[in-house]
């Protein structure tokens, strides 16, 4: 619990470095977006449609045309749409947080015993929340800061980890929570948002860097590490684990 704490909050650190370093501020650019993009559509939707059935994919497929939906309506003002998004995507990683906190608990452990380590399996559950909190660290700052400022960023961050911490001490809620078919529409329909999101970038992306004419092998080698992290570390498996 601690560790998945510091490395998220380790996010905006990391990102703030980098910033002041074209090279390595590609790369982490690169990182981000394969991270972010590859846990949205490999591990959110496939669990989201896996709870909640065929009405999860119906609100999939709302959440992807929302985007588009917004900016037609208010085409003057794009950025306010991408910020309410934003907005709806961390409440959607705050509810994701609860499944980060459930898979912290050692295996038989989730009706609320956190004090007791797990078997290797356990670690390694526990060591992927820790390895992509970083990343989406990044990605909250990275997004919610210059479009809300840093009072609420730093809301968002105190959210998911109070969610976390909930849902590691008193994990059957929680667990109930995760299951629950509307969490999963939900989630579903934040996921297609972020999918319009990822694709198309957010508004504060300005200058040469946005448009992408400087992203060359710093964002490639971030992609690959994206990739690395995406693939090799196991996801959270919520029903699994809380079974």
């Amino acid at each position: 619990m601690l560790l998945s704490t510091i490395a998220l909050l380790l996010g905006p650190f990391v990102y703030e470095f980098g910033r002041r370093r074209p090279h390595l501020r590609q790369g982490l650019d690169g990182l981000v977006f394969i991270t972010i993009a590859g846990i949205i559509c490999i591990h959110i939707i496939p669990e989201a449609i896996g709870t909640g059935g065929l009405i999860a994919v119906g609100f999939l497929l709302l959440g992807l045309a929302f985007p588009v939906l917004l900016e037609r309506r208010f085409h003057d003002a794009v950025p306010q749409a991408h910020g309410f998004i934003l907005l709806l995507a961390a409440l959607g990683m705050a509810v994701h947080a609860a499944i980060d906190g459930i898979a912290l608990l050692p295996a038989g452990d989730s009706a609320g015993g956190p004090f007791a380590w797990g078997n290797w399996e356990d670690s390694q559950l526990a060591l992927s929340v820790i390895l992509h909190r970083l990343p989406v660290g990044m990605a909250i700052w990275w997004s919610l800061r210059p479009n809300f400022g840093s009072p609420l960023a730093i809301a968002a961050f105190g959210l998911i980890i109070v969610v976390t911490a909930l849902a590691y001490f008193v994990a059957g809620p929680a667990v109930a929570l995760a299951e629950a078919r509307s969490v999963a529409w939900f989630q579903a329909f934040v996921s297609g948002s972020l999918v319009h999101i990822v694709a198309f970038g957010v508004s504060h992306d300005q200058g040469e860097e946005a448009s992408g004419k400087h992203r060359g092998w710093a964002y490639r080698v971030g992609i690959l590490l994206g990739l690395l992290l995406i693939f090799t570390v196991p996801h959270v498996a919520v029903h699994g684990h809380s079974h």
